[in-house]
């Protein structure tokens, strides 16, 4: 028989823990069924918190806070909960800042809101600053949902690495005058020193 995954109860307790006292009676009156197992627990919040832990397997400490900390209206059910954890991203706007962030990581002056923006644009390369969105947004659309599921499968990682100082290629780079001068006086020190040694 094959095992399923599932959120560790611990985790699950929390959760339940935390919207019970967010939304009080409420929350639990959702799933009672009146029927109490022998541990003295209503078999209905049994079930549910059973089905949560399965739902959310895979999910990370950072999504299932992200769910924590969304503002609800009502109690949450599980499909609403997993949306506030993993919320789905609007491509157009994503699209617009990967080429804004794009821009400005040529001066190591980005911020991004979401990684898996920035490996799409990296998936994408020049595109993204050649073509305007319409005429790549199918490309677009596929390179941010990989970058997004190989964050989640470890495949990337789920940060931005910082930019990285470029060095001048060789024979592009400006010394200062008085920068010259100084290592024209040190070299004629050393030789001097050796002549008069020597």
């Amino acid at each position: 028989m094959t095992s399923i995954n599932r959120l560790p109860e611990s985790w699950i307790n929390k959760i339940f823990d935390r919207f019970h006292g967010r939304f009080g009676n409420a929350f639990a009156a959702k799933w009672q069924t009146g029927h109490i197992n022998k541990d003295g627990v209503d078999e209905g919040i049994v079930n549910a918190k059973k089905v949560w832990s399965e739902d959310l397997a895979g999910y990370t400490p950072e999504e299932i806070t992200r769910g924590l900390q969304t503002r609800y209206d009502f109690p949450p059910s599980v499909d609403q909960f997993m949306k506030a954890c993993r919320p789905s991203l609007d491509y157009e706007r994503a699209f617009v800042t990967a080429v804004e962030q794009m821009r400005r990581r040529q001066d190591a002056k980005d911020v991004w809101e979401n990684p898996a923006i920035y490996w799409a644009a990296v998936k994408l390369g020049g595109d993204l600053n050649n073509y305007p969105y319409q005429s790549i947004k199918s490309r677009w659309h596929k390179a941010l949902d990989n970058a997004v599921q190989d964050i989640r499968n470890g495949k990337l990682p789920d940060e931005v690495p910082q930019k990285r100082v470029e060095l001048p290629a060789p024979g592009k780079t400006t010394i200062p005058p008085e920068e010259v001068e100084r290592r024209f006086a040190k070299v004629h020190e050393i030789l001097d020193g050796k002549i008069i040694n020597g």
